[in-house]
């Protein structure tokens, strides 16, 4: 007989009132499962058993129990020796978690990662309206599946069922969307459409259904975007901005000024205008913008292996190749490609100096490198479609998508206006 298999991670659920978590964690080049920030804890903790290949199948495929009771021991020591008590819940949850959402893992991930860049703070950082959002939404997501649940068990018509439904939808995005009243009719439609078995689809509610998936989770990043930069804002002279950076924060809610747009038929994305920005806020006063010749010298010096040059170089052939890898990796992370970490960090702190603080440009330059990833995914996934479906374009286009994306700066207006009226809730 087998043996029963113990997994460790949450299932992630494609309905995108909340998207999986997974998803912006690929963007942002980091884990899409448990797997790792467990490795991790396990390197923290100096323990080698089980390894990354075990806890990889441990949160994928399952394990034995004897494996997952070691497993469960080493998370409970590492919650204790590190005050990490959320750390906990990630075996044991506090509270039912409901088949087919995704909030929880956010909240999980999210308390896991506020409490990780306070080990390294002198002044804790605090996230109100970014946790009131988060707890919000993951709540509304639960209730909203169990309606769906409910209206599918009741001993009433189709027609009966699929109404309740609806309005249960309905509801949900009135109290915790920005969407306009009919787009979440439309949607609401879409999703009954989803549900009827055995029948052809239009087009047209085809495309309704790819424009549901992708304005809800539009809608919950720009909300998530908006909450957490208002979370900046009592924390303006901590952060040490430059007055154009200040000013982003304050009237554009950081990432307002960097939606991506279409120049002469091209796209410009969010990562190009970034560092436009940058080229402006950290020149000297009364000086010409930074060339990018210039800003790549704030990259780390490679090392001498990854520089193009012949063993019988002299020493001003290796800085100079050195300087050309700085210049090619400034146009790549230009171009949306995700830096690591420590070499992120490095450069903005080269680059800010002692006069302005790194923290802003690096969550900007987070941001806005998962915002052009995204935009680069959904453009591929498009061209993908309508190659197959042609007459789809007709519904649903690069122009329509675009448009959602660039929405940004009218959630900032709705979480200023939040912040105007002393609310914390987004």
């Amino acid at each position: 007989m087998a043996q029963e298999k113990i997994k460790f991670d949450v299932p992630d659920s494609p309905f995108p009132f909340i998207p999986p978590i997974a998803e912006l964690l690929g963007w942002l080049g980091g884990p899409t499962g448990l797997h790792t920030p467990i490795y991790w804890l396990h390197q923290d903790l100096g323990l080698d058993k089980p390894d990354l290949k075990t806890l990889r199948k441990a949160c994928q495929e399952g394990v034995t129990p004897r494996i997952a009771e070691m497993i469960e021991a080493n998370i409970h020591q590492g919650a204790r020796e590190k005050g990490f008590i959320e750390l906990l819940e990630e075996v044991v949850p506090t509270e039912p978690v409901v088949k087919a959402t995704n909030g929880t893992k956010w909240l999980r991930a999210a308390r896991g990662l506020l409490e990780g860049v306070n080990r390294h703070q002198s002044t804790k950082l605090e996230l109100p309206r970014t946790f009131v959002f988060l707890e919000q939404r993951s709540l509304a997501e639960g209730q909203l599946m169990l309606a769906f649940h409910r209206a599918n068990n009741m001993n009433v018509s189709q027609a009966e069922r699929f109404s309740r439904m609806q309005a249960a939808f309905c509801e949900s995005c009135r109290h915790h969307t920005l969407l306009a009243p009919q787009e979440i009719q439309i949607y609401a439609n879409a999703i009954v459409d989803a549900n009827r078995s055995g029948q052809p689809r239009s087009l047209e509610l085809v495309a309704d259904a790819l424009k549901l998936t992708f304005s809800m989770r539009a809608d919950f990043y720009h909300q998530l975007l908006a909450s957490f930069t208002a979370d900046m804002l009592p924390l303006r002279e901590t952060l040490q901005l430059s007055a154009d950076l200040d000013d982003a924060l304050v009237k554009h809610g950081a990432m307002g000024q960097l939606t991506p747009k279409l120049k002469q038929g091209k796209l410009v994305t969010p990562t190009y205008q970034l560092y436009e920005l940058w080229r402006g806020s950290f020149s000297a006063p009364n000086e010409r913008p930074l060339s990018y010749r210039t800003m790549a010298l704030h990259l780390p010096r490679p090392e001498s292996s990854r520089t193009r040059v012949n063993e019988n170089a002299c020493l001003q052939d290796i800085l100079d190749a050195a300087d050309e890898t700085r210049r090619r990796q400034l146009k790549e992370w230009r171009s949306g490609t995700v830096p690591e970490a420590g070499h992120l960090t490095k450069f903005l702190e080269s680059l800010t100096g002692k006069t302005y603080g790194a923290f802003l440009p690096f969550i900007m330059t987070r941001a806005a490198t998962a915002w052009t990833q995204w935009i680069e995914h959904e453009l591929a996934r498009l061209d993908s479609l309508v190659t197959q479906v042609p007459l789809l374009e007709d519904y649903i286009n690069f122009e329509w998508i675009l448009e959602k994306f660039s929405q940004y700066p009218e959630y900032w207006q709705h979480a200023m206006a939040q912040v105007t009226k002393g609310q914390p809730e987004p």
